[in-house]
């Protein structure tokens, strides 16, 4: 509980410093941002903090993130009052600033709070029964990259799985995780699964807010929220058909509904809980949209009065605010560029047409300086692209799409939610959903089309090309993004459904029976899916033989408590690596394949290895070479016949610590304790042994066999 409190002051805090901006900037939304403020307030603050960690080579401390919000908060506060309306204006136009919006829209704002602490509570239940950090899933890399962030004097950060090199790898998100946890005073094992749902909560409230601006309801909120997070796929359909009806639920094989893909949804990825770039980067990419939509609906009263939102030119708003929303996105654009690249090119290319979908005049120069905030937005992260490769890449043309059947559960709700509105409402003559709000709805369920489209005729070719998963990650980036994007079109599809306007009792009827079975057929996932998953959990802690792994997996432990239960010697050596003084240097130990223990101490220390997960660092890397030279260095090195030739070996990759425990020993075998003839450990414990190299090399070891 401590964690969850803490989580849930940092997030406030960054968004008051940043809602008086925001109540003006984002003016045309009905909650004027407020459901968005905590997303934004986070992402500014955890830019701010780095810049200024960077600018001091400095690693982040709690108090330089506090002075972070601070400065957030000064600078947005000081552009408030500066653009703040005269006070004849402001009366005349019922805005008498953020104090009095949130007093007169005090349900509203109850709602949003209620909404997001009630998730931020449910997601973190769940994640709570699933706390360690282990190999079988990619919360090892995950931990692995947070603690050397953590640890990064400034900006770039190391790689902490090839000793020498700049992180490869996309890490904005791993920085703001590390920011909320420098901002918090947390100790990083207890705050892990609370980071992982509250990522998950500012998207649930983010969804809420764009959902409420396209429908100007809270029901239409709360349904955004639905399609985007809680809804599952239909791969239920297949599962019962295959065994005859209900039957055990196969909660992992929603995810693999699409063959030698990866199809997955937010609640999946809520149950899997990885801290990963593809969860962190969704409530950015949904705080950047609902931007985008703030430039495009229109001023309140002027499409009711014309119909079409024809406002006065240049959208009706100073020209200020619209340089201060583009500002804003290209903010926005910039972190998911350094979070998650996959996500840029859709937000680029819809933004800008949902601005020439929305209302105003001058909406092709709105819309080119939306385009221009886009493609700049990189400026703002150069530092964060420091070794990350982006080039290289090259579309592949795909022989074998998806079965049709296939795709159609991967996006069941959607599918069947248009074909159910499509027999309601072909009749109707017209509709009477404002039409800007229905443009703005139907680009960005083109978007998402366009996203679940896009990874039938092309995929990104990586080291995976020409196997039967060369098209695997293509499916997976693509498939989460269009989730996105149709469950936020979908509440203008519901409201049509719902809307107590509709010609004829039956129609009325149909709406709501529509909407129901929807929305029943989309529950079958999470409420069957997480009632396997849990008693999955449940069957895991009974199979381990030994009390502290018991322990180590039940709800609420640390994500370090299983690592100290399999390898409390390793855990040990870990912790006394992350707290040597003084810092730097590499370390040497076992690597072998992914999705093992190999690695173990850099991960739980932050401490780069000479070399961790080879496969991921190929990935990211584009490259074996470098990775396959280094797994020979390494076996060369524990397998030397005298200090010497061991300490030239050593050299090229400046290692520091020498590990000998349980994994070296068997990979490398018995040989390797014959360091203990060169040097007196620095750390022994639980049969883990850790040298310091500059003991191995030095004068009373020159010259001097290994031996036993």
């Amino acid at each position: 509980m401590p964690e969850l409190l803490r989580a849930y002051l940092v997030t406030t805090f960054c968004g008051w410093s940043v809602f008086p901006l925001l109540h003006l900037v984002l003016n045309r939304l009905p909650d004027r941002g407020y459901a968005l403020s905590r997303c934004f307030g986070v992402v500014l603050s955890a830019w701010l903090a780095w810049m200024m960690a960077g600018a001091a080579g400095q690693v982040l401390t709690t108090a330089m993130a506090l002075l972070a919000v601070l400065a957030a908060g000064v600078v947005c506060w000081t552009l408030a009052v500066l653009w703040r309306p005269a006070t004849g204006a402001a009366r005349a136009s019922r805005d008498l600033g953020p104090g009095a919006f949130l007093l007169g829209r005090a349900r509203l704002i109850a709602c949003v709070e209620v909404l997001f602490l009630s998730g931020l509570l449910l997601f973190a239940w769940i994640e709570r029964r699933n706390p360690a950090v282990d190999p079988d899933s990619e919360r090892f890399m995950d931990y692995a990259l947070l603690g050397a962030v953590l640890r990064s004097p400034g900006l770039p950060v190391a790689d902490p799985w090839l000793a020498g090199h700049d992180l490869a790898y996309y890490h904005f998100g791993y920085s703001v995780a590390a920011f909320l946890v420098r901002c918090g005073g947390a100790e990083t094992a207890r705050c892990f699964t609370t980071i992982v749902a509250l990522q998950h909560a500012l998207l649930w409230i983010g969804a809420f807010g764009i959902g409420l601006a396209l429908t100007g309801r809270a029901r239409g909120g709360m349904a955004a929220a639905f399609f985007v997070l809680v809804a599952g796929n239909f791969e239920w359909v297949s599962q019962w058909a295959r065994q005859g009806g209900v039957a055990p639920f196969d909660w992992f094989a929603s995810s693999r509904v699409i063959p030698d893909a990866i199809s997955e949804f937010p609640w999946f990825s809520l149950l899997w809980g990885d801290l990963h770039p593809y969860v962190m980067a969704l409530p950015i990419t949904a705080c950047a949209l609902a931007f985008a939509l703030a430039e495009s609906l229109p001023v309140k009263g002027a499409e009711a009065a014309s119909g079409e939102g024809a406002v006065p030119a240049g959208g009706g708003d100073p020209g200020r605010l619209h340089i201060a929303r583009a500002a804003c996105f290209a903010l926005l654009c910039g972190a998911l560029l350094a979070t998650h690249p996959w996500d840029l090119p859709i937000v680029a290319l819809a933004s800008p047409i949902l601005v020439l979908a929305g209302a105003g005049r001058r909406r092709l120069a709105r819309g080119a300086l939306w385009a221009v905030a886009a493609a700049a937005s990189w400026l703002l992260v150069v530092p964060f692209l420091q070794g990350l490769i982006l080039g290289n890449r090259s579309l592949g043309r795909v022989e074998h799409g998806s079965p049709p059947v296939a795709w159609v559960m991967a996006f069941g709700p959607f599918v069947l939610l248009a074909a159910l509105a499509a027999v309601v409402l072909v009749r109707l003559r017209r509709a009477r959903t404002p039409a800007v709000r229905t443009r703005l709805a139907l680009v960005l369920a083109g978007a998402g089309l366009l996203s679940a489209l896009a990874c039938e005729m092309v995929y990104v070719r990586d080291l995976f090309d020409s196997t039967p998963l060369e098209r695997m990650n293509t499916v997976f980036k693509l498939h989460r993004l269009a989730w996105l994007l149709l469950g936020l079109a979908s509440p203008c599809l519901i409201e049509s459904l719902l809307r107590r306007g509709a010609r004829g009792r039956w129609r009325r009827v149909a709406g709501w029976a529509a909407a129901g079975l929807t929305m029943a057929a989309a529950l079958v996932y999470p409420i069957g899916g997480t009632a396997a998953w849990l008693r999955g959990r449940a069957i895991e802690i009974g199979r381990q033989d030994d009390a502290p792994a018991r322990e180590a997996l039940s709800p609420g432990a640390d994500a370090e408590a299983l690592f100290r239960a399999r390898y409390p010697g390793d855990a040990a050596a870990a912790s006394f690596i992350a707290r040597a003084r003084p810092a730097g240097g590499a370390i040497l130990e076992e690597t072998g394949e992914p999705y093992t223990w190999s690695s173990r101490i850099s991960t739980f220390s932050g401490v780069p290895a000479v070399l961790g997960w080879g496969n991921h660092e190929a990935v990211w890397r584009q490259d074996w070479d470098e990775v396959l030279r280094r797994r020979e260095g390494i076996a060369a090195i524990y397998r030397a016949a005298s200090p010497a030739e061991a300490c030239a070996l050593m050299q090229p990759y400046g290692v520091r610590w020498v590990v000998v425990g349980e994994r070296e020993r068997e990979r490398y075998g018995e040989g390797v304790a014959r360091f203990a003839a060169a040097a007196r450990p620095e750390f022994a414990g639980g049969g883990t042994r850790v040298y310091d190299a500059r003991d191995i090399c030095g004068p009373a070891a020159a010259g001097r066999a290994v031996g036993p």
